[in-house]
């Protein structure tokens, strides 16, 4: 539907003459902030869990307090995330990145449950739970038998660049609110935002005649702007 309503538009444009074929034409961007919060890594963990509890607790208020801890869940997420200041260490800033990445993996675990209405995980705050999780968190899961019973260990931990890699900057959710925002930094300068870049195309159209007695303003090209759309990349 974006692409029709732009061949309509470069229709009636073309119509009226204000863009010819064979001209020049120039095209530039610019950064456009996205209209969320910035969030870092910890930060959007919490968030993703906290915004797919509210979801579930709307479509399935019921189900919801059947498969969670209410009392518990309701200390960690009651709040949004950013709400509150986080720890300043590395060593106590990585124990609530695990909570949230388990709680992310239980929560995500009862919806995909054979047993859970089939509709909750097409919700798209659990579908954008389950990509930041994705994105951020491993699980490794072990299970071993001694006399005659099973152990089971999950061991959650968050991705690191140098060992497990990270999603490339192009398709890295940065906000559970706007899946379309991604964090951008230009190559000269050093700018970085969370958002778009929105791109300006201009067409070029040939210099303007000198006057009657050649002489006058300056003949300078027409600048008449094109076609421009937004882009996540």
């Amino acid at each position: 539907m974006e692409e029709k309503v732009l061949d309509l538009l470069l229709a009636a444009v073309r119509e009226t003459g204000l863009v010819r074929a064979g001209g020049g034409q120039r095209t530039d961007s610019t950064h456009v902030p996205a209209a969320v919060r910035d969030l870092n890594r910890l930060e959007l963990a919490g968030e993703s869990v906290r915004a797919a509890v509210e979801a579930l607790s709307a479509a399935a208020p019921g189900w919801l307090a059947a498969v969670i801890d209410v009392p518990g869940w309701s200390g960690r997420y009651g709040r949004r995330i950013d709400s509150w200041r986080l720890p300043s260490s590395a060593t106590r800033r990585a124990a609530p990145a695990v909570d949230y990445g388990r709680d992310a993996f239980a929560l995500l675990g009862a919806v995909h449950h054979p047993g859970a209405p089939p509709w909750l995980r097409e919700l798209e705050a659990v579908q954008v739970l389950r990509t930041v999780v994705l994105q951020n968190y491993t699980r490794t899961i072990t299970t071993g038998s001694g006399r005659e019973v099973v152990r089971r260990r999950e061991v959650v931990r968050r991705r690191e660049a140098d060992k497990d890699g990270l999603p490339p900057g192009r398709v890295r959710l940065t906000s559970p609110y706007d899946t379309d925002a991604r964090f951008s930094r230009e190559d000269h300068g050093g700018l970085g935002w969370n958002g778009y870049k929105l791109h300006i195309s201009e067409t070029c159209l040939p210099h303007r005649p000198l006057g009657r007695w050649g002489r006058g303003r300056r003949a300078e090209p027409d600048h008449e702007r094109g076609h421009y759309g937004r882009d996540g990349h």
